[in-house]
């Protein structure tokens, strides 16, 4: 896809050639995040939680990949963004400070090959197990470690 960005922040534009980035500052917004769906709302409810008058707006897409799986900004009013980011720094600090919560992310970030055949340990929740063909799902979770085909944009290109 050869899709237009905006020169200042290199965000997608959108079908009117329009920064949503650049839109949402103009409005006394900060670009806090980027990611997908499910991790931009879990942090914009724990910064609502804590009183941070946060928004999220999709993002146009930029691959193909995004036309099923859009980005998200997560923003905050520039007066809060200092409170916004210190919130979500101590909160991730102390999720990894709990010795198995250091452990799930070191699983995340290591990968699987499910085409190396043997046992797996599932990123989620640590289960040791031998995938069955056509069937990469964890028996204890069950997380679906699907096909590369299937990856999310990010995990396909690594």
């Amino acid at each position: 896809m050869d899709v237009p960005v905006c020169a200042k922040c290199n965000t997608p534009l959108d079908e009117s050639g329009s920064c949503v980035t650049c839109a949402a500052e103009a409005q006394g917004l900060k670009l806090l995040s980027r990611s997908g769906y499910a991790s931009v709302k879990e942090m914009l409810e724990l910064l609502e939680e804590e009183g941070v008058a946060a928004e999220m707006e999709q993002v146009p897409a930029r691959r193909e990949e995004e036309r099923s799986r859009p980005l998200w900004n997560l923003y905050a009013p520039v007066a809060e963004v200092e409170h916004a980011v210190g919130f979500l720094q101590r909160d991730w600090a102390e999720l990894l400070a709990d010795p198995e919560a250091a452990r799930a992310a070191q699983r995340g970030l290591a990968g699987i090959d499910l085409d190396a055949g043997g046992e797996i340990e599932c990123p989620a929740c640590g289960h040791r197990f031998t995938p069955r063909a056509g069937a990469a799902e964890c028996p204890d979770c069950g997380l679906s470690l699907g096909a590369p085909s299937e990856a999310a944009p990010d995990e396909a290109e690594h």
